[in-house]
């Protein structure tokens, strides 16, 4: 009867699938390597382009943050010139304003009344006088009334005087009314 030895072979194909397992072990080793490399630089390259948007989104910010920054103050201008116009409108009427108030005055007091004071504070007027006849006072507050500038036009004393002279006898009145300016 022949014998055959197989220790050796089984010996001889462990050795080999041992090879094998360190060969394809080796193998997927690498490819992990190589796997994770090809991943992290990839994932690097998105790092890098995200980081180059993101300072480009900043840089925008600060130009336009800048850009902001001169739109408040043009209308941060803008807004005191407007301020400043209107105090000017606002000056020029007054300084037109009283003119016109003293020019229709002069036009609505009637030939035989004379006004002997006349007060203003802040658009209150008091105006006193004399007149020859109450009719003539009863005139001048008619022609008072048609004035654009006169309102709440009130007569506070009539008081007859008598005078010596040529005249034997004067109306005294005071009125109150108030002024607007811009009328």
């Amino acid at each position: 009867m022949v014998r055959i030895n197989l220790i050796p072979v089984r010996q001889g194909k462990k050795r080999e699938l041992g090879r094998q397992q360190l060969v394809l072990f080796a193998l997927v080793l690498i490819i992990g390597v190589a796997g994770n490399y090809l991943w992290t630089s990839h994932v690097e390259e998105d790092v890098g382009s995200q980081k180059q948007t993101v300072n480009k989104i900043q840089h925008e910010i600060t130009a336009l943050d800048a850009a902001i920054g001169e739109v408040n103050s043009i209308t941060k201008e803008k807004k005191d010139l407007e301020d400043k116009l209107k105090v000017l409108d606002t000056l020029k009427k007054k300084r037109i304003g009283p003119v016109k108030v003293m020019d229709s005055l002069a036009q609505v007091v009637p030939a035989h009344v004379w006004l002997t004071d006349m007060t203003e504070k802040g658009g209150a007027v008091s105006l006193a006088g004399l007149g020859m006849t109450n009719d003539d006072v009863a005139e001048f507050m008619r022609e008072l009334k048609r004035s654009p500038y006169f309102k709440n036009i009130v007569l506070k004393k009539v008081q007859t005087q008598e005078t010596s002279g040529p005249i034997q006898q004067v109306v005294q009145f005071q009125i109150t009314c108030n002024v607007s300016y811009s009328a």
